[in-house]
């Protein structure tokens, strides 16, 4: 009891609220496959401070990313998977990098008022009318992984850059998933090599995995129940409303 006491920093209240609100992130993430790591950092950020519910909140997500990667497999559009997944872990080191230089409060506003803004231009109608290359995506992923390695929110911009384009919901998701996928096993490695993992991270981790896990399996038998129109909607609205708690909390 003392070792676990001496590595364990939550609260009961505070394990309960954040496994709580981790449920509730796993049914955005099974529904729309992201908004979990947005919906659950304010929280855990609070109670044990960025630097270690980043890392922490990576592992969860991964852990929900291998859930839904079945399904993902079946819809993936790997020419535009593949050039997301190398800028994001071009950008993922530089995000590692800020993390641990820059103050806090600043990457999180910066990122509150992106998604803000982008989201709401696309919910009133605004859509990428233009090609989409390699070196397009290669750029979306790889700020998606700059900001993922800072702040573990990095979905957004790829989520905007998606949603924009003519793909369908269900290769927009896969994407985002496969994309996730890689990005966070890149982020664990380079947090690890950084000095960011220790042990304490895991049993922060560790009361989010199951309630998380739960969720999202709720969300993914929902995803097949709402039109393409209606899953862009809601991804957007999602979206926006992080974006403003996050930025007046």
């Amino acid at each position: 009891m003392e070792w676990l006491q001496q590595h364990y920093e939550l609260t009961t209240i505070e394990t309960v609220l954040v496994a709580g609100t981790a449920f509730f992130a796993g049914l955005m993430r099974g529904f729309s496959g992201f908004g979990a790591a947005l919906t659950i950092a304010p929280v855990l950020a609070l109670a044990v401070g960025p630097r270690a519910a980043i890392p922490a909140i990576l592992i969860v997500m991964l852990t929900t990313s291998i859930q839904l990667l079945p399904k993902a497999l079946s819809s993936v559009n790997w020419s535009t998977v593949t050039p997301l997944s190398i800028g994001g872990a071009i950008g993922i080191p530089i995000g590692a990098w800020l993390l641990v230089v820059v103050d806090q409060e600043t990457i999180r506003r910066s990122i509150s008022i992106t998604v803000v803004f982008f989201a709401f231009l696309m919910l009133i109608g605004w859509r990428y009318k233009g090609s989409i290359g390699p070196a397009v995506s290669a750029f979306a992923g790889g700020l998606g992984g700059l900001i993922s390695g800072a702040a573990a929110a990095g979905g957004p911009a790829v989520i905007m850059f998606l949603l924009a384009g003519p793909e369908s919901a269900a290769r927009n998701r896969a994407a985002i998933i496969l994309y996730f996928i890689f990005t966070q096993a890149v982020a664990l490695v380079v947090y690890a090599f950084g000095g960011l993992m220790t042990w304490k991270i895991f049993w922060i981790a560790l009361p989010m995995i199951p309630t998380i896990s739960l969720g999202t399996w709720i969300g993914e038998r929902m995803f097949g129940r709402a039109s393409d129109q209606l899953y862009r909607r809601i991804a957007l609205a999602f979206l926006l409303v992080i974006g403003l708690s996050t930025l007046f909390a």
